[in-house]
This record gives C-alpha cells, structure tokens and sequence, in this order.
C-alpha cells in the first residue's frame, strides 16, 4: 500500500510506462457504449494516443468528452483473482488541434505522422486528462484499490 499521494503516483506511472495498450470506453451521443484498444504514451498522467478522425471513439469523444480506462498487465491470464493487477481510470478527452502538440510524446507523434503519410488527415491525437485513478492489486486483498485523484492541470 502507498503511504503517501506521491509513492502512489509513482507505482503508477511505473505501471503505465510498462503497459503499452489500453482500453478507452466512450458513449455516444445516443448513449451506445462502445470500447477500444488503442496504444497510448503518457506525459504525467494524462494519456495520448492517435486515432483516425472518422472512427466510432473520435466521433464518441467529440459527442461525449468523458471516458473509461483499463489497462492490464501484460501477463498470462491469473490462476486466481489474487494475481489481478492493473488500472482502472476516468477523465476527459479532447481531440488536439495541430498547435497543441507541444505535450504530446514523441512516440505518439511518431505514430500519427506515419499514419498520416499512409492516410493524409486521417488521423487525430486525443488527450485524456485523468481526473481519477485506481492502482489494482489483488494480491493485497481481494479488490484492493489505491486512488489517486490529479490535480488538473
């Protein structure tokens, strides 16, 4: 268990440094759920990743800024709920105009400029602001959970 708001930080950044996928779940205007695998960097603790302008979670995040995370570790499956570690978040993600790009992590940049020259303007970069954030650690009692709340920025 963390001691302090920062100790918790740090576990999980360190967490989000060594899981490269998560999943982002959104809402359409007319309330249809809808979740998806997407790479992403961190600067802090809010999320980058790219996307293309026309998929269902871009037009979700425009209708309906506020999403869910998950990540997991990269593991084999548990044996037992015991070995369940992960994140689970929220917050609110915004479409990045191209002047808003100055955070944005150089490995996302990498992937959005490729995906770009395949596809000119296909893609979009979104920012997800975390305004909250569970370290799971089963291994320290059945659905133990830490939060950490951020402090917008």
């Amino acid at each position: 268990m963390a001691e302090t708001a920062e100790e918790l930080k740090d576990q999980i950044t360190e967490f989000m440094d060594n899981c490269p996928v998560c999943v982002v779940a959104t809402v359409s205007a007319d309330g249809e759920p809808s979740a998806a695998t997407v790479y992403y960097k961190r600067s802090g603790l809010d999320l980058y990743f790219n996307a293309a302008k026309d998929s269902r979670k871009v037009q979700n995040i425009l209708a309906n800024p506020r999403v869910a995370i998950v990540m997991q570790e990269d593991a084999p499956v548990p044996r037992s709920d015991l070995e369940i570690k992960g994140i689970q978040a929220a917050g609110t993600a915004r479409v990045l105009t191209d002047g808003e790009t100055a955070a944005v992590p150089k490995a996302v940049l990498t992937r959005h400029n490729t995906f770009n020259r395949w596809k000119p303007g296909g893609a979009v970069m979104v920012r997800v602001a975390l305004s909250e954030v569970y370290l799971i650690d089963y291994s320290k009692g059945l659905r133990h959970r830490e939060l950490l709340r951020p402090q917008p920025g």
